[in-house]
């Protein structure tokens, strides 16, 4: 495709312009523009910043595969008017649905985070899965008091019968009870919701 393409690659390796890649090669900032395109098609640059921002190159010598959106976008995606700012890089692999998502956020322990994932109870397509991954986790209880607590403020896809007639331990936190944080379901499911309405409807509304 093109000519001495690895020490092309290495001469051009890091964040670039249009202009900057041009004026490297000493070429025409329309072949600049061509031979990105190329490079961007074979694996090699990905692309940053759109309209008033400066669009940016990143040339690397190996391929650079396409990012699968992990649990910070799939959140940010559903809850519109409820943004996480990431405070770390998750990265997936291959398919990554919303019961994954929800196991993931789960799993943090973060309020903000958990909050997120009542708006993924209404995307919900595959109970099954999603009750495996929960008890491989030893998480199941949350979910299920999530997904009750979601139900209450949104239209969500019913769970099973089944998945709701287990016999459930109680949890380390059951003291937390106590407080009266949507009690019935708490009680329920024998773990403590840790949010309350008002925390809700700053998603949902």
């Amino acid at each position: 495709m093109i000519r001495n393409q690895y020490d092309l690659l290495w001469r051009l390796e890091g964040l670039h312009t249009v202009e900057t890649v041009a004026e490297e090669l000493g070429m025409s900032r329309q072949s600049a523009l061509n031979l990105l395109s190329q490079l961007k098609k074979a694996g090699h640059v990905t692309v940053s910043g759109s309209g008033r921002r400066k669009r940016l190159y990143k040339v690397t010598l190996t391929k650079q595969w396409p990012r699968v959106p992990g649990m910070w976008d799939v959140l940010n995606r559903y809850n519109p008017n409820f943004q996480l700012n990431p405070w770390y890089d998750h990265q997936v692999h291959g398919v990554y649905e919303v019961e994954e998502v929800i196991i993931d956020a789960v799993q943090t322990k973060s309020f903000r985070i958990v909050l997120a994932t009542l708006r993924l109870f209404q995307h919900v397509k595959d109970w099954k899965k999603l009750h495996r991954l929960a008890k491989e986790k030893g998480c199941w209880q949350q979910i299920g008091a999530l997904y009750d607590v979601a139900r209450l403020f949104l239209k969500v896809r019913k769970m099973p019968e089944r998945y709701r007639k287990e016999k459930f331990h109680i949890w380390k936190f059951l003291s937390q009870l106590k407080k009266k944080n949507f009690p019935s379901i708490a009680e329920y499911w024998r773990v403590y919701v840790p949010f309350n309405k008002n925390d809700i409807r700053g998603v949902v509304a």
